[in-house]
């Protein structure tokens, strides 16, 4: 293989890819800084006003968007395990969502509080798992 074909097969992955792995760390990201707010909140007995409840919802709202950008993104390529893990990362963060409406809404029933923790850690382990697939397809194909 020449050098040439090299490096233009590997701009053309990095370009693919980066579509899909920028979203998903800066997703990692804000889910990092979304834990933090949310567990100020009953940690320090906060009410559900004030800076840690509007960074907590600001940042599931970005965690929101992210998603279904990661999702079109993966939707874009080849890799069947990308589309599913994307999906899955959709579905995780509309279940985690949904249920922390419920339970900042006014119902504070501690289940709310315990799916939406659900929900959080699947977005979390979909996004890493999406981040670990595209970091070792493009190893693999940096090694090849």
């Amino acid at each position: 293989m020449s050098v040439t074909n090299f490096i233009n097969r590997t701009i053309s992955l990095m370009y693919s890819e980066n579509y899909i792995l920028m979203p998903t760390i800066f997703q990692l990201i804000v889910l990092i800084v979304l834990y933090s707010a949310g567990m100020a909140i009953p940690i320090f007995n906060l009410g559900l006003v004030g800076n840690a409840i509007t960074a907590h919802i600001y940042g599931a709202a970005i965690v929101v968007i992210l998603s279904f950008f990661i999702f079109a993104a993966a939707m874009r390529s080849n890799n069947l395990k990308l589309k599913a893990l994307g999906l899955l990362n959709v579905l995780f963060c509309i279940f985690a969502a949904f249920e922390g409406l419920f339970y900042f809404g006014g119902y504070t029933d501690p289940m709310y509080a315990l799916m939406m923790g659900i929900g959080f850690l699947g977005v979390l382990f979909s996004s890493t798992a999406i981040t670990v697939e595209v970091t070792q397809k493009s190893q693999h194909y940096m090694s090849i």
